[in-house]
């Protein structure tokens, strides 16, 4: 089979023809892969300086779709999402052709879902389903504030948020993203000054998936009890407050930590049949497998919007 292999830390992996897994081990199943995700945390993996350091050399990959052929009888033949269990950050994962993956770090797709949106919907529409309903809890009729509106976590926001019947600012850096934020925000500002944000009677929530100090500029723009809920960090990973003027603003600063949260199935369930019929929408660029290379790069300069997928 083939596998994307990485050698050096820092570096686009190889691909390479490998033997196939063995027979999986108990409480394992290996999956015939349909595609895999390529994102910031497999691309942070590569670099070497994570948390998680594999030996190399090593297949990166923490998400992918695909078919069980081995293991669990009950399993075989189930069209299932990978992710969890170690999978490309503590053991090979789905930059290849066939992985071998714990039976628990498995759940099952609809054979309808499009490959490339299921291997890679996970991340941004629960933590987007997190940052409005776990813990933002955005109401009817509240003013909602999205940074990074145009990014696949941003713009899923936005349409969560717009759902439960919230104003929808949304917030861009160009023209060319706003053209990518979708329809359903009520106004979409390009890199505005806090007294544009503000409108009428400010805002009530910001949903900040860009980080830096997004938070602190936009302070003033914020209704006294409002609440500020932390998701990214690709602006910057240092937040500089000025302590008087965020007491006076009474803005509770609500951080995310997908980790430790717990995702009901039913959530996930529910978001990827939407997301499979239409009624949310995430784009999701595709590239061939035998261009991974070029994916890893893409995704290190930030030229995809949305998601990013490889196909076997």
């Amino acid at each position: 089979m083939i596998a994307a292999r990485l050698h050096t830390w820092d570096t686009a992996p190889d691909l390479e023809e490998t033997g196939l897994p063995g027979p999986p081990r108990e409480g394992e199943v290996t999956v015939e892969v349909e595609a895999a995700a390529v994102t910031h945390l497999d691309l942070t993996v590569m670099t070497g300086t994570f948390t998680h350091r594999p030996a190399l050399p090593f297949t990166p990959g923490t998400a992918g779709v695909g078919t069980v052929v081995a293991g669990d009888a009950a399993l075989l033949g189930r069209r299932v999402l990978m992710r969890g269990g170690g999978l490309g950050l503590e053991r090979d994962g789905t930059w290849a052709e066939r992985v071998s993956v714990p039976a628990d770090a498995i759940r099952e797709v609809p054979q309808e879902a499009d490959a490339a949106l299921a291997a890679t919907c996970y991340s941004p529409m629960t933590t987007a389903w997190a940052a409005v309903e776990a813990v933002g809890r955005i109401r009817e009729g509240e003013r909602v504030l999205v940074t990074g509106a145009a990014g696949a976590v941003g713009s899923l926001c936005v349409q969560l948020a717009a759902r439960a019947g919230a104003y929808v600012v949304a917030v861009v850096r160009d023209e060319d993203a706003a053209g990518a934020v979708p329809g359903m925000a009520h106004e979409v500002l390009i890199r505005p000054a806090p007294e544009e944000v503000a409108g009428e009677g400010r805002a009530d929530v910001l949903l900040d998936t860009v980080g830096g100090n997004t938070v602190a500029d936009f302070l003033t723009a914020m209704r006294p009890g409002g609440r500020a809920v932390l998701i990214g960090y690709v602006a910057g990973t240092t937040l500089r407050v000025d302590l008087p003027t965020l007491m006076s603003r009474d803005v509770a600063l609500l951080p995310m930590n997908m980790v430790r949260r717990h995702v009901p199935a039913e959530v996930f369930d529910r978001l990827l049949r939407e997301l499979t019929d239409g009624r949310l929408t995430l784009r999701t660029t595709v590239l061939p497998f035998a261009r991974i290379a070029e994916a890893v790069e893409t995704r290190r300069k930030g030229g995809a919007r949305g998601t990013l997928a490889v196909l076997m």
